[in-house]
């Protein structure tokens, strides 16, 4: 497929280097797509659109961004730059490099610099990679409750985070796992005597005891945490302890 281009965007001629879209994309008699572009000495010539591509941008950074080196695998600091009219940074490696005959700051052009994501911190949305004796929960979403060196497991790597799940009890110890970013579900709700409950969450009943609920496959809420009474149907827990208020 063709690329479309904007009026004043850089692009890439085939034969003609780096040009200017002066004016386009229109159709040509024939009715092919053609563009007017602009080139270095001012001149401004009718060229076929399947001989222009697109010149990727080279990624900016500020001083004091984290970045990783993709020629070598670690982490850096921008500490000055652009300069030299180019892409090029003066970078300084995060830790000591292992080499005590190799620099730990030195200049690095954008192209083999991208920017480092944001560590995992406490309260981020998470999908679980690998948990120790908890595999059945690999690639659930939690939330992180702790990002700590808390547990490692023998012949196992450090579990560094802790996880707390929707509907499990208490928190799991996790080694690796990745940021979720796409929107936090509505959440799931069942409606008994026009009064709508929403699943996952904690109930108080009249007593003062906690319920939580999930659906089940025959679509029925049932207790997956109580005082007592594991399993019942929420319908029943209302018609014996309600009302229920949300905790």
């Amino acid at each position: 497929m063709t690329e479309t281009f904007e009026v004043g965007q850089k692009v890439a001629h085939e034969t003609r280097g780096e040009v200017e879209v002066a004016y386009g994309p229109y159709k040509s008699t024939w009715g092919a797509k053609r563009y007017v572009v602009r080139l270095s000495n001012g001149t401004e010539v009718p060229t076929a659109a399947d001989v222009l591509a697109f010149i990727p941008e080279s990624p900016k950074f500020a001083v004091g961004d984290t970045v990783k080196l993709t020629t070598r695998g670690s982490l850096a600091t921008v500490e000055y730059g652009p300069f030299d009219g180019r892409d090029v940074y003066v970078v300084r490696l995060v830790e000591e490099p292992t080499d005590p005959h190799d620099v730990r700051t030195f200049t690095a052009l954008a192209s083999v610099m991208a920017h480092a994501p944001e560590p995992i911190k406490v309260g981020d949305r998470v999908r679980i990679l690998h948990a120790k004796h908890a595999e059945e929960y690999h690639g659930k979403v939690g939330t992180v409750v702790s990002a700590r060196e808390v547990w490692t497991p023998r012949g196992d790597v450090p579990h560094t985070y802790s996880v707390a799940v929707e509907g499990r009890p208490g928190s799991l110890y996790v080694a690796r796992l990745e940021r979720v970013t796409e929107p936090v579900p509505a959440p799931a709700t069942y409606v008994y005597n026009d009064v709508s409950y929403e699943l996952g969450v904690t109930y108080s009943d009249n007593d003062g005891d906690r319920w939580t609920f999930a659906r089940h496959e025959d679509e029925i809420p049932m207790s997956t945490a109580g005082s007592f009474c594991r399993g019942s149907k929420l319908s029943d827990v209302v018609d014996d302890f309600g009302p229920l208020t949300r905790v």
